[in-house]
């Protein structure tokens, strides 16, 4: 198969114009994953057309990006994995996860490694043999494929949202709870809170006098707790200088789900249902806190607070997962169409 230039200069234009259309998606909307996923379709479709630009005789172009997405996926996965070196925090999930993520990486070197000496023996086998191998390189390396093009998506999407610049003059300032650790408030979900009260402090200082949002930290009970969330963050608020009128403490809430719905609740009750309202969460969690307010109906911008690097990969896949089973029909559909797209290049890979 030899792709001419007028399909490789054709490609290219459809990727310039899927990223364009990703552009405009985000200026419109940019709490769906949709703009992720043109984006990502977008370089998929550049990185293609530059592949049969230098090699037009190569089939295998198309499954480049999937394998990007695979490897970088599969990393992911042994660095959360790795932890099950330390016996004191082995899982099932991390044994999981290692295996996973070691098999997700393999089998993109494989394939890679495979593609590479198919090309190299073209001149000293015949077609049928080439294509062969073709079919069984192609296999190899999508059978991460899919996984490795959502993650990518994901990943395009929350990078692109961290450019999206809030909106001023917030309803409230929500900051949503993750955890105490000994009754006490930790470092990450004081990151939280200090994000918030300088976002607060920033808007108060531009709304009129004795105006300004209010502050709702949110977070519940857990059973190893013993307090709720929401009043240690309180307290913490409190103690660095948020005046406690402006503070409106929610104490019930146990997911992320609840954090906004019970949230929403509490500015109702206090009349506060015009306008929009800022969501403060740590970085990598702000991809899916953006889908879950949209998906609720709560017209709000999310911001991060920074993170320490050491707790990102763990919490980002984390993060990936649950973003996934916000959109469960969604992926089984892609999945039969990625099993369907599998089969017709394979196909066409035969059929040279």
């Amino acid at each position: 198969m030899v792709v001419g230039p007028a399909a490789t200069a054709a490609l290219a234009g459809v990727g310039a114009g899927l990223l364009g259309l990703g552009a405009v998606a985000l200026r419109a909307e940019p709490r769906r994953w949709r703009v992720g996923v043109l984006l990502a379709a977008g370089l998929w479709s550049l990185m293609t057309a530059a592949t049969w630009a230098a090699a037009p005789t190569s089939p295998l172009a198309p499954v480049l990006l999937p394998a990007v997405g695979a490897l970088l996926l599969g990393l992911l996965l042994v660095v959360t994995g790795l932890r099950v070196l330390r016996p004191e925090g082995r899982t099932r999930l991390d044994v999981a996860a290692l295996a996973l993520g070691v098999a997700m990486v393999g089998a993109t070197l494989a394939g890679l490694a495979l593609l590479g000496s198919a090309g190299s023996a073209a001149g000293a086998v015949g077609a049928p043999a080439v294509a062969a191998a073709d079919v069984v390189t192609l296999v190899v390396l999508l059978l991460p494929g899919l996984p490795g093009l959502s993650f990518l998506s994901y990943l395009l999407y929350c990078l692109a949202h961290r450019g999206h610049r809030p909106r001023p003059a917030p309803s409230a300032v929500v900051v949503l709870g993750s955890g105490l650790v000994g009754g006490t408030v930790p470092q990450l979900l004081a990151h939280r809170l200090d994000a918030g009260a300088a976002v607060w402090r920033a808007e108060r200082e531009r709304a009129r006098p004795g105006d300004g949002p209010l502050l709702v930290p949110s977070g519940g009970q857990g059973d190893d707790e013993p307090m709720a969330e929401g009043v240690a963050m309180t307290a913490y608020l409190v103690a660095n200088g948020v005046p406690p009128g402006r503070v409106a403490t929610e104490d019930r809430a146990t997911t992320t789900e609840e954090n906004l719905l019970l949230s929403r609740e509490i500015l109702r009750a206090r009349g506060l249902v015009d306008g929009h309202v800022r969501v403060v969460t740590s970085g990598y969690h702000v991809g899916r806190a953006a889908l879950l307010t949209r998906r609720l109906g709560i017209d709000a911008d999310v911001s991060g607070a920074p993170t320490a690097w050491t707790f990102v990969p763990t919490a980002f896949l984390r993060e990936v997962l649950g973003a996934v089973t916000l959109h469960p029909r969604l992926h089984l559909g892609a999945l039969a169409a990625w099993a369907v797209a599998t089969g017709l290049l394979a196909y066409a890979v035969l059929a040279g």
